[in-house]
Order: C-alpha cells, then structure tokens, then sequence
C-alpha cells in the first residue's frame, strides 16, 4: 500500500516522470511508488517520491525524486546494493556530474565551480539485515548564488545522486535545507528516529 500525503499516485507518477524527462535518470521501473509528501525547499514547495522493490521501509534501497511544482528536478537517488567496481577518476566524474547538471538544470550549469571531488559512500540495510554499500565520486560544486549542487557518480558514469540549490546554515554550522533524500533524516522528521548532529540539516 503506498503512503500518500500530497497528491494522488498517478498524478506523482506523472510529476516524477515531468522532473526526469530528458535528464537520463531512471529510477528502476520494477520498483513500485511507495511514498508521496509534500515539503519544503528553502520556502519552495516541493513533492517528495518514493519508490522502493517492496513495501515502504526506510534503510533499505530506494529511488526517491524531489520536484517543484513546475516540475524541476531538485533531487535524486537511487541506491540499491550491487557488485563493486572501480570507482571512475576524477576527470570522468567531473564530466558525468557536469552532463547531468546541464540536462537537469539548464544553464544553472554554468555558474557552477567545483569545490571538491572525492569517494561518497551510503549505506542500504536489505530485506534480511545485511548491510551493504553504495559508493561513488562526489562532485561538490558551488554556485554564484552561494548554494550547492552536487552529483554522486558512481562505476561506469551512473549518477547515484543528485542535489541542486543547497543551503548552508553558517550559524549552526550545519546544512539549511531540509533531507529529503536521506533516511536517517527522514525518521528524526517524522518521529522515528534521533536529530541528526551537525552538519546535516535539523528538522527543527
């Protein structure tokens, strides 16, 4: 049964798809749409879609879709366990990242500077308690506007994820804009799980 607090499923389906169209972002269509939110990004409303191969479960592997209302992307994952391979090297990651930041995002692209590329790992607990992990090359990159965009990209050019527009909070020290793509984040939002120490976002 999919958990639906913002809008109806066909109409999630058809903004997630909207958010994707020509990016090359494909979430895996076996995966069922488990989750639909509202939410917030910097005072943007946003919707929140989740799918996962069963039933909705934080931890385990999903691809989740962060969009506007107008159907822009502002974020993307995909994490499921698969064999390891050789991560790429900087100058092929920093060319994915960039391929996708312009499909994405348009000429947001271009007044971006990369901060720093280096290995990201993230966590999946499956179905029967093994822990199993994602890694891929980090392209942090900063824009104009002062807000961050990054893409994690993983063997063979694949974008793992991808976030546009990110706050940071220089008083707490700590990421501004909401996770919506991050489980632990997620369970401190809704009442299941501990605050997050800094830097990540507070739900507060």
């Amino acid at each position: 049964m999919t958990r639906t607090h913002a809008i109806d499923l066909a109409t999630a389906r058809n903004l997630e798809a909207q958010a994707l169209l020509g990016t090359g972002l494909e979430p895996p269509s076996d995966w069922d749409v488990v989750d639909v939110r509202s939410g917030d990004h910097d005072g943007l409303p946003v919707t929140v879609i989740r799918r996962q191969p069963g039933p909705y479960r934080l931890g385990g592997p999903h691809a989740t879709v962060v969009a506007d209302r107008d159907g822009r992307l502002l974020g993307y994952t995909s994490l499921r366990a698969a064999p390891q391979a050789g991560l790429p090297e900087r100058a092929e990651s920093r060319k994915a990242a960039f391929d996708l930041i312009r499909r994405a995002a348009g000429a947001y692209a271009e007044d971006l500077v990369v901060q720093w590329i280096k290995p990201h790992a993230e966590t999946v607990t499956e179905d029967d308690g093994a822990h199993r992990t994602v890694t891929g090359m980090k392209v942090q990159t900063r824009h104009a506007d002062g807000r961050y965009t990054w893409a994690v990209v993983g063997p063979g050019g694949v974008c793992l994820t991808y976030e546009r527009g990110i706050r940071w909070d220089a008083a707490r020290a700590r990421r501004g804009t909401p996770m919506w793509l991050h489980d632990d984040w997620i369970a401190a939002h809704d009442g299941v799980g501990p605050e997050l120490d800094p830097p990540h976002a507070s739900v507060n």
